[in-house]
Parts: C-alpha cells; structure tokens; sequence
C-alpha cells in the first residue's frame, strides 16, 4: 500500500479552495461582489471630492453618495470595513445611486472637456 504525503501548502490551498467553494455554495459570492462594488464606489466618491468637488456633488444622487463618502475616514478603515459597517438600507441606497451620481458627475464634467 502506498503512502502519500500532503505537503502543509497544498493543504492550506485545499483549505483556502474549498472556503471559497463554500462561499459560492452559500450565496456569498454575490453578497462580497456587492460590497466590493460600493468600496470601489467610495474610493471614486472620495477622489472626485478631492479633485473636482462641484462636479461631485452634481446631481440628486449625489447625496446620498457623498454623504456615505463624506463620513469615511480612510486613515481609521478600509473602505471595505467602511461599507461593510453601513446599515443594510444605507447600503442598498448608496449602490442604487451610484450609477445616478456617476452619470451626473460625467454630465457635469462634459462642457469642461470641450473648454479644455
């Protein structure tokens, strides 16, 4: 009979694979894209407020986004940990305005384009 050893890194890849494989199984996968997408969201909210505040704060959309990016402090959380510690309603508003407000900041950012 022969004996196969398991290295540790291939055991802890298993492990890794098959958590992931149990997440997908859940339902989480769509849950943790969700969350990724409103981190991306806040990352790109901030750095508008930062370079061109007016045509961030364009639109009606707007304050629901800025207010979830206004209260961030990326020196205290990731904005992974940030999106993660909204309330759930928070959350499904601030993911339903974003595509309003990114429109509108494109929108408002047109007419500079052309000057430009």
């Amino acid at each position: 009979m022969s004996h196969v050893v398991v290295q540790p890194a291939v055991r802890a890849e298993s492990g890794h694979v098959m958590a992931a494989v149990a997440e997908l199984a859940e339902g989480g996968l769509a849950e943790r894209m969700r969350l990724d997408a409103a981190a991306r969201v806040l990352v790109t909210a901030r750095r508008m407020l930062r370079i061109a505040p007016h045509q961030a704060a364009a639109g009606q959309a707007a304050e629901v986004v800025l207010r979830v990016a206004r209260f961030w402090d990326p020196a205290a959380t990731t904005a992974a940990e940030h999106v993660e510690a909204l309330a759930p309603a928070d959350l499904d508003a601030f993911l339903a305005a974003a595509p309003r407000w990114a429109a509108s900041v494109r929108d408002a950012a047109r007419p500079e384009r052309r000057a430009a």
